[in-house]
This record gives C-alpha cells, structure tokens and sequence, in this order.
C-alpha cells in the first residue's frame, strides 16, 4: 500500500499462538480474532532502512499486514498487538481484493508507549501511496501516516499531536451537534426550542472552525 524502500522488508509472518503469547492473549482477545487468516510484520522502517539521520522522537514504524477472511475488523485483537509492539505502528487489514488503513496515534510517555484512539480509511481496491517527497525523517513519514488514518485536513506547522487532538474535538462536537439536533426536532415549546437552536448554531460554527 505504501511505496517503500526495499531496504524496509522484513515479510515475517507470524503464528497467532506465537502472538498471543506475546501478547498475553485471554479468550476475549483469542475469540475476537476468529477472522485472521495471516499476520505479517511487512516492513520495518528505522533511520538506517531509509537512510535518515537519527533525530526525532520516532525510533522506528512496524508495518503490519494482517489478512481477514471477513471485513469484520478484530480491533481487539489488533489494540492488543498494539500494546505489545513497543514501537509505532500501523496496520494493513486485506480481505479479497480490499485493503484498508488502520492504527492509532502513539506517543512515548513516562510510563512507556501510550496508545490513543484508532481510526480507518474505508474499504478500497489497493492503491499505492506515495510519501510527501520532503519527508525525510521518520516523524514525517509517521506524520503522513496518520494523516492518512484521519479524514480532515493537518494545518500548516501542526504538530501530529495537535493534529489528533483537534480531530478528537471534531468527533466530539459531531455528536453533541447530533444530540442537539434531536432535541431541537422534537421539542415542543417555542422558548427552549429557540435556546437549543441558538446552542447548535454556536456548536456548528465550533464545527467550522475546527474543520
């Protein structure tokens, strides 16, 4: 899916026992990973595979493939490979002739890799993506993968950090502006009714600028 460097293959492909040792599996996690047919670590890309300079806080991106034979996502399974995997990662999920994106925004914290919320592209035919060409160092690279992951728009100079955070606000707004519009549609008096329309029209220009 993504254009890489030779140099970052590693096609390790691994027994689920073998993973759920690692990862502790209990019978929630096993069970939840009823649909994997394969996982494979695909690429591993450092400052030597890509021939960067070491500076940044990314040390190294594990690409993982992990094939399905339903496009059930195991997102059990898969936050519990996560946790296991110290690094920064993301997740090529293939069912039939489909592929998608999934993963999460990791960060180094003082107890250790901390791991926030996962997001998706959809479900598409296989396209490759090209990494931005002044992109050279890993936090770049880990940037474009998440920008990737999120369906808005990185600003200019936004840390990925920020980025994540503001598309958290985003989601969160969506559903108070849905709980809103619901009140607004059945209620009855025209005072509250009118209040309810003033507090969603402040929601939706949050929205806007914040978008």
């Amino acid at each position: 899916m993504f254009e890489l460097s030779s140099k970052t293959q590693v096609n390790r492909k691994f027994k689920l026992t073998e993973l759920y040792k690692v990862m502790g599996a209990d019978k929630t996690v096993k069970a939840d990973a009823a649909n994997v047919l394969s996982v494979t670590l695909t690429n591993v890309l450092n400052n030597d595979t890509l021939n960067f300079s070491a500076k940044g806080e990314v040390k190294e991106i594990y690409l993982f493939e992990i094939v399905l034979d339903t496009k059930t996502v195991p997102s059990l399974f898969i936050s519990s490979l996560d946790k296991a995997t110290n690094f920064h990662t993301v997740f090529i999920l293939r069912c039939g002739s489909e592929s998608m994106l999934y993963g999460a925004f990791k960060e180094y914290g003082e107890k250790g890799m901390k791991v926030g919320k996962y997001c998706s592209t959809d479900w598409t035919a296989e396209k490759l993506i090209a990494f931005p060409l002044e992109v050279n160092s890993l936090d770049g690279i880990y940037a474009a993968i998440i920008e990737e992951l999120i369906p808005i728009t990185a600003r200019q100079g936004e840390s990925t950090k920020d980025f994540v955070a503001r598309y958290g606000e985003v989601v969160k707004l969506k559903k108070e502006i849905e709980k809103l519009q619901r009140l607004v549609d059945t209620e009855k008096q025209p005072k509250r009714r009118f209040e309810l329309n003033d507090e969603l029209k402040q929601k939706k220009k949050e929205l806007e600028n914040l978008g």
